[in-house]
C-alpha cells in the first residue's frame, strides 16, 4: 500500500490511541483541573489543608508517646481526642454560620494562623508536661478541621463550575493525602532521633507560609456558577441572596433529604474515623512492636496509595455525576464496603507485608470517597447556607466522642484487635444510610435549581420594572408522609388584592402557612420583596412585614381586649401618635370593641374574636397581610363593616391575599383570583372576567363537593315542607344567663316542635352560642327552666342530656385527629356496645365479636347516609374542615338524638359545599325525624331549610316567626343584615357579588 493510498472501509470501531503516559499525567496539572478557573485559590487551599493533615497526622503517630510522656492509659488517650474533639464542634456550627454571611477567605486564613501557633504550643505543652495545657492547644490546633468544613469546601465549590468540582475537590483532597503521607515519616523519624515535641515545632513554619499566600485570595460570589448554569444573565449570577439567619439555615438545610441521610449515618461512619487511627498505631506497637519510626515508616508506606485512590476514583465520580447524580452515592458504598474487607483483613494477620496492603487499600478506598461527597454535597445545598450545609453534619459527629472512651475501655479489657473488629458492623451500616438516599439526590438537586431559577426571574421583572412583591414558584408541602401542595405557582404584585378561593381541602390555608413560615415546604421556592423565605422561621418572616390573620385563632384569649390591641402594636412602641390614630380608626370600624375593653378577649364571641383579629392586624401595618376566612362566623352586617376595613388597608399600600369560602365576598373585593383544588392552582385571572365564567366557578366548587354532595337531597334553594307537629319536644321558659353583670342571654323563650327546623339569627354577641350552651348543660341558667319532651333538665348534665336524646355540634368539629373516620364513627357509637367486660373483650369472645360487628354495620350505614365512603379509612387529622364537619354530624347522629343543636354548620367551609348542606340537613331531619335547632349567618342556607326563624339581639328575641317575615324585619335588616348583597348572599351562586346596586335581596 503506497503512501496516498487509503485503508479500506470497516465497520469495525478504531480504538483510540493510547495516550502516553506524560500526556495522562498533565491532566492533573492545576490549570487541566480547573478548565479555565484560577489556579492560584486551589493552590493556597491544597496548601492549607495539607499543612493542617500534618499537624494532626504527627498527634496520631505520636499518641503512643504522649501516652508515655503523661502516664495516660488508652482510655484516657481516647478520652483526651473525644473533650478535644467536643471543643472543635461546638466551634463549628458558630464558624459556618459566620462563613455564610462574612468573607470566607479572612475565616479560612485567621484559622489558619491559630493553628499554625497551637501547633508550636503542642511541643511546649510537652515541654511543660501540663496535660490540661495539652488539651487547650490541641483543641486550637483542631480548629484547622472546623474552619476547613466551614471554608474551604464552599470556597471551592463558588470558584469553579460544577463539572470540574469532583476533580477540583480531589486536588484539594489530595493534601490530605500528601499530609498523611509525609507526616508519619517525618514526625515519626524526628521524634525517634530527637523528641516528639520536634515535628510540632516544625510543621509550624509552612502553615504561616500558606497564611501569608492566603492574604491575596478574592471572595468569590456565592452561587455564581449554578446560576449560570441554569441560565441567568451575568448581573443576576453576580448578585447574592441575603444571608439566612441561624435558624432558616437549620431549616433550608434539614429539608434537603438526601442530606438528612448521610447526617444519620455520620455517627456510623465516623465512630471508626475517630478511633481507628489511634487504635491502629497502638496495635503496631503492643500486637507488632513497631517503633515510632517504624510505625511512620508503615504510615509512609502506605498513605501514597491514597493519592492512588483519587487518581482512579476521581474519573469514575466525575462519570457518574454527568450521568446520574444518584450513582455518586452507590460509589460511596461501595468504596466504604471495600473499607470493611480491608480492615477486617488487617486485624487478623501478623504478616507486616499483609498488614501494608490491606493499610494501603483502606487508604485509597477513603481517598476515593471524600471528594465525590463534597462533590454530592455542593450540588444539593443551596449557596447561600453552603457552608452551614458542609458543616452542620459534624454534630452528628457527637455520638462518635461518647462511644470513643468506650471503645478504649473495651480495648483494655478485650484487648485491640476485638475492639477494632467492633467498627466494622457500624461501617456497614453507614454504607446502607449513605447509599439508600441515591433516591432522594435528583429531587434536592431540582430544589436548588427552583431556588435559583426564582431569583433570577426576580430580578429580571425588577430590571422590566415588573417587580413582584411575593413570588412563589413549584411550591410544595407535606404533612408527615402527605402531600397537600403540589407545584403551586403564584405572584403578587404590590398594592394588589388576591382572592384565593377552593374547595374545603384543596391547600388554601396551607399555602398560606407555607409563605408565613408556619409549615416548611418540602420543595419550591417563596420570594418576598427579592429575597428568598422558603424556609425562613415565622418570626423573621413577620420581620419582612408578612402578617396573617388565621381563621378564628387570632387573638390571645388571656389577654383583654385592649391588651390585644396595644400588643399589636408592639413594632410601633415610639410612635404614639401613629398608634392614636390606628386604634381609633379600627375603633371606628368596630364600636364593640370599644365596649369590651377590658374585657378578656377569650370570653367575646367568636365573630367578635374575628373583629379583634382583623383590627390588630391592621394595627400591625404589614406589607403584605394574609387574610384566612374573612367572614367566618360572621353576621353579614359585620361583614360589611369588614370588606371596609379591608378596603382602608389596601388603600394604605398593603397587599392583601384574601381566602374565602364564600366567592361572592371574595370577588367584591379582590382584583385577581386564583383558584385551588387538590393542592394544585386550577385556574388564574381578573375577578372581572370570573364573574362572567359561572362555568368556571361551576366547576371548581362542583368536584369538590364530595361527601356534602353525595347527601344531597334536593335544590338547595328549594322551600322544605313542612313537618312540624304540635308536640313540643323542646321548651324554653325563660333562659337568663350573666357574665359579670352582663345580660348575655335574657329572658329567651321559644318551642320547638316535632319534626321542625328552627333557624336561630343574630348579629355576633347577641348571645346564640351561650344559649346553645344553657340547652345542652354546658353552662348553667341563672334563671329560667329547659323541657325535654316534657322532662325537666334544667339540672341535668350534658352527658345526662345527651342520654335522653339531645344532641350538640360545635363550630369547630372536636374529634380524635389520631383515628380514621369509621373509627371515630365506631366511638361515638359508645351506647350500642353491648358487651362492656374488659376482660370478655380482651379474649375476644363471640359475643363481643358480634357486638363490634354489629357496632360496625351501623357505622358503615351513618357513613353511606352522608356520603363519607370516599373518606372512611383516612385518618381525621387529614380531612378537610367540610368533612370534618360532616364526620361531626355523623356523631351526632350516632346517638339517634330526638333534637339537634347545629352551631354554624356552614362556618369554614366552602360555597359549593354550603349548598350542598342545606339538602344534607334536610336529608338528617327525613331520615332521623329529629327537630333541628341551627344557628347560622348564611341567609340562604337559613332560609331555604327552616320551617321558622329565631331573630336575637344583645341576648333578647327581636321577633321569630316565618323565614321570609322575619328576614324583611326593619329591625333584623338595620342590626344584622345590613346591605352588602355580597355579605347577604354570601352562598348563592354569585349573584350578590354580580349585583350592581349593591341592594340585599332578603
Amino acid at each position: 500500500m503506497t503512501a496516498t493510498e487509503q485503508p479500506p472501509p470497516t465497520d469495525e470501531p478504531v480504538a483510540a490511541p493510547r495516550r502516553p503516559l506524560r500526556a495522562r499525567l498533565s491532566d492533573w496539572r492545576p490549570s487541566n483541573v480547573t478548565q479555565g478557573g484560577p489556579v492560584y485559590p486551589l493552590v493556597v487551599l491544597f496548601g492549607l489543608n495539607l499543612v493542617d493533615e500534618l499537624d494532626r497526622e504527627a498527634f496520631n503517630v505520636l499518641v503512643p508517646d504522649i501516652k508515655d510522656a503523661f502516664a495516660l492509659d488508652i482510655q484516657g488517650v481516647l478520652t483526651l481526642t473525644s473533650l478535644v474533639g467536643f471543643f472543635v464542634l461546638f466551634l463549628e456550627i458558630p464558624l459556618a454560620h459566620l462563613a455564610d454571611r462574612r468573607s470566607r477567605v479572612k475565616i479560612a486564613t485567621g484559622g489558619a494562623a491559630t493553628w499554625g501557633i497551637a501547633s508550636f504550643l503542642t511541643a511546649v505543652a510537652g515541654f511543660v508536661g501540663n496535660i490540661w495545657m495539652l488539651g487547650a492547644v490541641r483543641g486550637a490546633a483542631n480548629l484547622g478541621r472546623a474552619v476547613n468544613g466551614a471554608t474551604h469546601r464552599p470556597l471551592i465549590a463558588d470558584y469553579y463550575p460544577v463539572d470540574v468540582r469532583p476533580s477540583v475537590f480531589a486536588v484539594h483532597s489530595a493534601g490530605n493525602s500528601i499530609g498523611q503521607f509525609a507526616a508519619p515519616l517525618i514526625a515519626g523519624s524526628l521524634a525517634f532521633y530527637f523528641s516528639w515535641e520536634t515535628p510540632f515545632i516544625v510543621f509550624a513554619v509552612p502553615t504561616l507560609v500558606f497564611v501569608v499566600l492566603a492574604l491575596r485570595l478574592k471572595e468569590p460570589v456565592r452561587g455564581y456558577h449554578e446560576k449560570v448554569v441554569h441560565g441567568a444573565d451575568e448581573a443576576t449570577a453576580r448578585t447574592e441572596e441575603a444571608p439566612a439567619s441561624l435558624a432558616e439555615a437549620w431549616r433550608i438545610a434539614w429539608q434537603v433529604r438526601t442530606l438528612r441521610r448521610i447526617w444519620i449515618a455520620t455517627p456510623f461512619l465516623t465512630i471508626p474515623l475517630f478511633a481507628l487511627s489511634p487504635l491502629l498505631q497502638l496495635f503496631y506497637e503492643e500486637e507488632m512492636g513497631l517503633n515510632s519510626a517504624q510505625r511512620g515508616l508503615l504510615a509512609a508506606a502506605t498513605e501514597p496509595f491514597q493519592l492512588l485512590g483519587l487518581a482512579v476514583g476521581i474519573p469514575i465520580a466525575t462519570r457518574l455525576m454527568r450521568r446520574n447524580p444518584a450513582h455518586l452515592l452507590s460509589f460511596l458504598g461501595a468504596a466504604a464496603a471495600l473499607q470493611v474487607v480491608s480492615l477486617f483483613l488487617l486485624v487478623f494477620t501478623r504478616n507486616l507485608p499483609l498488614v501494608v496492603a490491606m493499610r494501603a487499600v483502606l487508604a485509597a478506598a477513603t481517598a476515593a470517597t471524600a471528594p465525590a461527597l463534597a462533590a454530592t454535597i455542593s450540588l444539593i445545598v443551596p449557596p447561600r447556607i453552603r457552608s452551614m450545609g458542609f458543616t452542620i453534619g459534624n454534630l452528628f459527629v457527637i455520638p462518635t466522642l461518647l462511644v470513643g472512651p468506650i471503645i478504649g475501655g473495651l480495648a483494655d479489657e478485650w484487648g485491640l484487635e476485638l475492639a477494632i473488629v467492633l467498627l466494622c458492623p457500624l461501617i456497614l451500616l453507614g454504607v446502607l444510610m449513605i447509599t439508600s438516599a441515591g433516591g432522594f439526590i435528583t429531587a434536592d438537586i431540582h430544589k436548588v435549581r427552583t431556588s435559583t431559577v426564582a431569583m433570577a426571574e426576580v430580578r429580571a421583572a425588577r430590571d422590566r420594572g415588573e417587580a413582584k412583591l411575593l413570588l412563589v414558584r413549584d411550591l410544595d408541602v407535606h404533612y408527615d408522609s402527605v402531600q397537600v401542595l403540589f407545584g403551586v405557582d403564584m405572584e403578587v404584585a404590590e398594592g394588589e388584592i388576591i382572592a384565593l378561593l377552593g374547595t374545603n381541602g384543596a391547600g388554601k390555608s396551607t399555602l398560606l402557612k407555607a409563605i408565613s413560615g408556619l409549615v416548611e415546604p418540602s420543595a419550591g421556592a417563596v420570594i418576598f420583596d427579592g429575597t428568598t423565605i422558603t424556609h425562613a422561621p415565622p418570626n423573621e418572616i413577620v420581620g419582612h412585614g408578612i402578617v396573617q390573620v388565621p381563621g378564628g385563632k387570632g387573638i390571645f384569649p388571656s389577654l383583654t381586649v385592649g391588651e390585644n390591641i396595644r400588643l399589636a402594636g408592639w413594632p410601633y412602641a415610639d410612635d404614639h401618635d401613629y398608634l392614636d390614630a390606628a386604634t381609633a380608626e379600627v375603633i371606628g370600624h368596630f364600636p364593640i370593641l370599644r365596649e369590651r375593653w377590658d374585657d378578656a378577649a377569650g370570653n367575646l364571641s367568636g365573630g367578635e374574636q374575628q373583629m379583634l383579629t382583623l383590627a390588630m392586624a391592621f394595627i400591625a401595618r404589614p406589607r403584605l397581610l394574609m387574610i384566612d376566612e374573612l367572614s367566618l362566623g360572621l353576621a353579614p352586617v359585620i361583614v360589611e363593616r369588614l370588606l371596609d376595613v379591608v378596603a382602608a388597608i389596601r388603600d394604605r399600600g398593603t397587599t392583601i391575599i384574601l381566602v374565602e369560602q364564600s366567592v361572592n365576598v371574595a370577588l367584591t373585593v379582590a382584583e385577581t383570583a386564583y383558584f385551588m383544588e387538590k393542592g394544585e392552582i386550577r385556574f388564574r385571572g381578573p375577578t372581572a372576567e370570573l364573574l362572567d365564567r359561572p362555568d368556571v366557578l361551576r366547576s371548581v366548587f362542583l368536584e369538590g363537593a364530595g361527601a356534602l354532595d353525595g347527601a344531597a337531597a334536593g335544590p338547595a334553594g328549594a322551600r322544605p315542607a313542612v313537618h312540624r307537629t304540635d308536640r313540643v319536644v323542646l321548651r324554653a321558659e325563660g333562659l337568663t344567663r350573666s357574665y359579670a353583670g352582663v345580660l348575655a342571654v335574657d329572658d329567651i323563650t321559644f318551642d320547638l316542635h316535632a319534626g321542625e327546623i328552627l333557624g336561630i339569627i343574630g348579629p355576633n354577641g347577641a348571645g346564640k352560642t351561650t344559649l346553645f350552651d344553657l340547652i345542652s348543660g354546658y353552662l348553667p341558667v341563672d334563671r329560667g327552666r329547659l323541657l325535654l319532651d316534657g322532662t325537666d333538665i334544667t339540672e341535668l348534665s350534658p352527658d345526662a342530656r345527651a342520654w335522653l336524646g339531645l344532641g350538640r355540634s360545635f363550630q369547630d368539629a372536636r374529634l380524635f385527629p389520631g383515628l380514621t373516620v369509621k373509627e371515630t364513627v365506631q366511638v361515638a357509637l359508645e351506647r350500642r356496645v353491648e358487651v362492656r367486660d374488659p376482660i370478655a373483650t380482651a379474649l375476644g369472645l363471640p359475643a363481643v365479636r358480634d357486638s363490634e360487628r354489629k357496632v360496625a354495620a351501623r357505622a358503615d350505614e351513618l357513613i353511606d347516609l352522608l356520603g363519607l365512603g370516599a373518606y372512611a379509612t383516612k385518618f381525621v387529622r387529614e380531612l378537610s374542615t367540610g368533612s370534618r364537619r360532616i364526620v361531626d354530624i355523623a356523631c351526632i347522629l350516632a346517638h339517634e338524638p330526638a333534637v339537634i343543636l347545629f352551631d354554624e354548620p356552614s362556618s369554614g367551609i366552602a360555597q359549593r359545599e354550603t349548598e350542598a348542606l342545606g339538602p344534607l340537613l334536610l336529608r338528617i331531619r327525613e331520615s332521623t325525624g329529629a327537630s333541628l335547632l341551627v344557628i347560622e349567618h348564611d341567609m340562604p342556607l337559613i332560609r331555604s331549610i327552616s320551617d321558622s326563624i329565631l331573630a336575637l339581639e344583645l341576648g333578647s328575641v327581636v321577633t321569630c316567626g316565618r323565614p321570609d317575615d322575619v328576614l324583611h324585619d326593619p329591625r333584623v335588616v338595620a342590626s344584622y343584615l345590613g346591605t352588602n348583597a355580597a355579605a347577604i348572599e354570601r352562598s348563592a351562586d354569585g349573584g350578590g357579588a354580580r349585583d350592581p346596586d349593591g341592594g340585599a335581596d332578603a
